[in-house]
């Protein structure tokens, strides 16, 4: 809860970073959908059984954020993994995703999948370097809590974990 104006800001500012010309609108009404259904209820969404959020923190400051959202009882995915702009290329992101599969682990997972977009290559490319299979691309259509839409390419991974 101490860490949450913190949390909103890191998870509003890469979104606003990554905001293509002309899609002004569509990134904020993303933004909103995922603070009200997701990001504002952190202790709600991300309590559940099987389910986690951590921050990392550097001399006090919220560095980053990573989740992990129980799909089934052997799959979980990585969610809401995000690095401050101070923080970035310094090694966060790979010491986040190492934490968040060994938490995966922790809890039975056998298999943990996550997915980025285009507008994302340095995440596309950790997730290559770190061991995550392509299961496919696709445009995403839809707005959702988890994708802008609009046609934006996704790309989802999987990575066993046994």
């Amino acid at each position: 809860p101490a860490d949450h104006a913190r949390v909103r800001d890191i998870f509003i500012n890469w979104n606003r970073h990554i905001t293509q010309p002309g899609m002004e609108d569509l990134f904020e009404s993303y933004i909103q959908l995922a603070l009200d259904e997701e990001i504002n209820r952190i202790p709600e969404y991300y309590g559940r059984p099987g389910f986690g959020f951590w921050v990392a923190e550097i001399d006090g400051t919220v560095a980053g954020m990573v989740g992990l959202e129980r799909l089934d009882s052997g799959e979980a995915e990585v969610r809401r993994m995000y690095v401050a702009a101070e923080f970035r290329r310094k090694g966060l992101g790979r010491t986040l995703l190492a934490f968040v599969e060994d938490r995966a682990r922790d809890l039975g997972y056998t298999r943990i999948v996550l997915s980025t977009s285009a507008l994302q290559p340095q995440a596309k490319a950790l997730y290559e370097v770190s061991g995550y299979d392509l299961e496919r691309e696709e445009a995403s259509t839809v707005q959702t809590k988890r994708t802008v839409g609009s046609g934006l390419t996704r790309y989802y991974f999987a990575k066993p974990l046994v």
